[in-house]
């Protein structure tokens, strides 16, 4: 099982905050925002996502698996951020 979908992503530095906009897929809609913040220990990354699939099959079945995918971005998000700035 495979599904593509296409966003923009718009960073906006004065902000410390990417946007992510949904064009187009299999989502209802989809809103995706990052925002970071300067720490004493480093930075901090506040993360948002929402989202509905068109398919009422799709929106059940990542009801099942949606905090562990979650879990994985932010992992990864973590490992590219400690590869790059540590």
């Amino acid at each position: 099982f495979r599904e593509r979908f296409g966003s923009r992503v718009t960073l906006t530095p004065e902000k410390f905050s990417i946007d992510v906009e949904y064009l187009d897929g299999p989502f209802k809609y989809l809103n995706n925002h990052w925002v970071f913040h300067n720490i004493d220990t480093g930075c901090e990354a506040e993360f948002f996502v929402d989202f509905e699939f068109k398919s009422k099959v799709l929106q059940a079945l990542i009801g099942v698996v949606f905090n562990e995918a979650m879990q994985r971005i932010v992992k990864a998000f973590e490992a590219r951020a400690n590869t790059l700035y540590k």
